[in-house]
Order: structure tokens, then sequence, then C-alpha cells
């Protein structure tokens, strides 16, 4: 058994490996660093395999199995050798109606937005992290705990040039992306004019020198030492760069309203540093963090995808002695993929009513897919391929899903269960990234498994006939004919 499967297992393996080691040519460090300790644990399964598994069941025999038992009539065609039968008998109507409605989801993938990590976690109720987040809430402006920060560099100081900071302030607060700014003419809440925040620097100097506890000597009141004191956490150390603390009117910065706003935001930053005449500017914060990494996903999903599909495309081709059949099964991929992502826009975007989908899911969900998609794929098309050397080639493919179908579709349940986990997980919690990420996998491999792998690719295999192996020596003999490798 091992040495005829060990051919199909070994590839299946190394195209998963091939698809995580792409992920070293990624740019977002968390990608980056999944691929390396993934591709290992997947190689020491396949020596496991090999090795290990072998030697156990040489060891215990058919005591592996208990308590089943080999009964008359298990090897008659099942489930799959039924659907098979008719597969091959109504190819392009299978495939046809295959291909539409995967076509018909795969538009809805066209409306996804990325989300940011904005869920509903919260600390168990009753626990004194929930009893404080509670009070902030309630006393403080969410921009006390999780701010939206704007950064300008000016050309002079701001204790020479308070007004400075005062335009800047007015213009953000006048812009339609903000609905509160703090900055260091407004630090407690309490307005410093720019006159007086002159006149309190000549008296007090550097205010990140100044004690907590204003010195009984200073002849001012005790609420301009403290409002000008907390002007230090806005202003550096040699006054030219200036923090304001804001709030968006996209809501909270965790948000995916408030990440699909950030070019906005920076926009209406420029335009105000600009208009003020400061030397730079940006903005910092979970919001434009989350946009960056969002944008930066998105850039790998552009490069790491190709490079891992050339290199599991020449794994095919060697395992499938084939140039045609890699195209049609990376396609298959593909097509599975587009209809996962467009399945999840309407669940979670049009019915349930989410702003967008983790932006993690598409370059996760594609590479998972087209790894385990060919994993898969190599299983069901080696069994094609060796079925195709004895009989004809439909009667090849009815005996090759017939005899792995159940193998495919129980591999494909086991980790299409896995992946529903964390999406049971991530909606009970609250957590909507992991969800998306759980339910995404979990489709798509169900997707994957019970209709591409088991009906689109059998479809293909029979309509192409002998092309499918072309160049090698299969394509060039009529099928059920003995030839020599």
């Amino acid at each position: 058994a091992l040495g005829r499967v060990g051919e199909s297992i070994s590839f299946s393996a190394f195209t998963v490996i091939a698809a995580l080691l792409s992920l070293l040519a990624s740019t977002f460090g968390l990608y980056k660093s999944l691929g390396g300790p993934l591709a290992i644990g997947i190689f020491i399964m396949l020596l496991a395999g090999l090795t290990l598994l072998p030697a156990l069941l040489a060891i215990f025999g058919r005591a592996v199995f208990w308590p089943s038992k080999n009964k008359e009539g298990m090897n008659k065609a099942g489930l799959w050798g039924k659907a098979a039968a008719r597969i091959v008998k109504r190819p392009g109507i299978t495939l046809g109606v295959g291909v539409t409605i995967f076509a018909l989801l795969a538009v809805a993938s066209f409306g996804n937005k990325p989300a940011g990590f904005g869920g509903s976690t919260t600390a168990p109720k009753g626990s004194n992290a929930a009893i404080g987040a509670a009070l902030i809430d309630q006393h403080f402006p969410h921009s006390s705990s999780n701010p939206t920060t704007v950064v300008m560099k000016f050309r002079t100081s701001i204790w020479s040039d308070p007004s400075l900071a005062e335009k800047a302030t007015s213009r953000l607060s006048s812009s339609n992306v903000f609905t509160t700014v703090e900055g260091p003419l407004n630090p407690l809440g309490i307005n410093l004019s720019p006159s007086r925040y002159v006149s309190l620097h000549k008296i007090l100097g550097n205010p990140r020198l100044l004690p907590p506890i204003k010195p009984s000597q200073l002849n001012i009141s005790n609420v301009d030492y403290l409002n000008y004191r907390a002007t230090s956490q806005f202003v550096s150390a040699d006054g030219f760069t200036v923090l304001f603390e804001t709030s968006l009117s996209a809501g909270d910065p965790s948000s995916t309203n408030a990440l699909n706003a950030v070019p906005q935001i920076r926009d209406a930053v420029s335009s105000a540093a600009s208009s003020v005449g400061a030397a730079a500017s940006g903005v910092t914060g979970e919001a434009p963090a989350l946009y960056d990494i969002s944008t930066s996903s998105n850039r790998d999903l552009v490069h790491v995808i190709p490079l891992a599909v050339l290199v599991i495309g020449f794994l095919l081709m060697l395992v499938m002695r084939s140039l045609v059949a890699p195209i049609y099964l990376i396609a298959s991929v593909a097509l599975s993929y587009m209809a996962a992502l467009g399945l999840s826009v309407i669940v979670f975007i049009y019915i349930l009513g989410d702003g967008g989908l983790t932006f993690i899911l598409p370059f996760l969900m594609f590479l998972f897919l087209l790894a385990l998609g060919e994993d898969y794929n190599i299983l069901v098309m080696t069994r094609i391929r060796e079925e195709a050397h004895e009989l004809p080639l439909r009667e090849a493919v009815a005996k090759a899903i017939s005899t792995t179908g159940t193998t495919v579709t129980s591999a494909g349940l086991v980790l299409a269960g896995t992946f529903a986990v964390f999406a049971i997980a991530g909606a009970s919690t609250g957590t909507t990234e992991i969800r998306d990420v759980g339910f995404g996998l979990a489709l798509g491999v169900l997707m994957d498994t019970f209709l591409v792998r088991t009906l689109l690719v059998p479809s293909t295999v029979v309509l192409l006939g002998k092309l499918n192996w072309w160049p090698s020596k299969l394509a060039q003999v009529e099928h059920g004919e003995s030839i020599q490798q």
C-alpha cells in the first residue's frame, strides 16, 4: 500500500509545504512568521506517515481497525460510486451547472470590504476589568483610552508661537472626520489662550521639568499650574513637535468604518498641516495601523499568491506528468476561493449587516485552499491516472471517485470541523476576525471537498479525455491499453 500511495502522499505534502514557504516572501510579519514553523510541522507529519505509521500497522496488524470488520459487499459502489456513475454520463451538465453556481457566488466577493479588529469582546461580567472599563466609558471620552493621534512638526517652537497650535486645533476641529481635538491649548479640557500659554512658559519654563505639585513660591493659580504642566504630553522636549489627540467621526478606531475612513483622515490632517505651515505631519493610532496592515496584507496577496501558484503548478506537472491538468486544477481552486469568499460576503455583510470581513481572510483563505485543495486534487487525480492505464477514461474516473470519495470527504469534514470551532468560538466571544477566518476556511474546504474535487474536476477530466495527460505517453494511447511508464 505504501508503494502505491507513497508518491501521491509525498507530493500532497510538498504542495502544502510549498504554499507555506511562500509566506516567507510576504512583507506582513504575521504571515512571514507562520511559514517556516508550519512547513516544518507538515514535513515531520510526512515523515511520520511514511515511516512511523506503516511500522505501527505492521506491529499491530488488523487490530488497529478494531472493531470494524471486512464484510461481503463492502467493496460495492456506495454513495460516491453512484454519484461518479452519473457524473461520467453527463459531465457537461455537471460542469456547466457547477461553474455557473460558483461564478454567481464569486460575483458577491467583489462586495467585500476590509474590516478592522473591532469586535464586542469584553471582560467577564462582574470582573474588576469589566467594572473598570464601564467606569472609563461613563466618565471619560473614548479618546482618553484609545485616541487617534495627529502629529505636526513646526518650523518654530510652539512656546514662542502658540498660535500655530491654535490654528491647527481649529482646522482639525472644523473637518468632518474628527469629533473632538485635544492639544496643548486644552490639555485638561480647560482652554489656554496663546497669550496665557506664552506667559506661563516664561514663568515656568519647560513643562516636562515641573514637579507634580506646584511649588509654594509660585504666584499663579493651581489650575493654571496643572493645566500648563499637562501640556507636556502634547509637546516635544524642544517645543517643535506637537501632538493632538482626537476622536473619530467614523466611530471606534478599531471599527470597520474607522479603518475605511483612514484615507480621508490623512487627507484632512495633511490639509490642516499645510494651511498652518507645518514642516511635516502624520496620523497614528489603531485605525491607521490597521489600515496599513490591511494594505500590506493586500499587497502580499498580489505578490505571494502568484509565487505559490507557480511552485505548486510545477509540482502538479511533475506528479501528473502533464502540462494541461495543472491549469484547470489551479483554476478550480481559484473558483472555489472566489465562491467561498462571495458566500462569506453574503452571510456576514448582506445578511448580518457587518461592515466587512477581516482583512486577513482573503489572503489566508486563498493560501490554505490552494495548498489543501491541490492536496486533495493529487489524491484524486493520481488515482484517476492510475486507473486510466487499464480502463477507459470514463470507467477510470468512476472507479477513482468511488474509491477516493470517502477518503477525501472524510478528510475535508475533519478539517472543516477544525475551522468551524474557530468560527463558533469567535462568534460566542464577539471576536469577529476569528469568526470570519473560521467560517470562511470551513466553508471553502467544504465547497472544495464536496463540489470541486468530487464533481467539477472529474467532469473536466472526462470532457478533456486524453488531453488531460499531454504530453505524457498516456495521452498518446487509447485508454485501457497497457503502457510502459
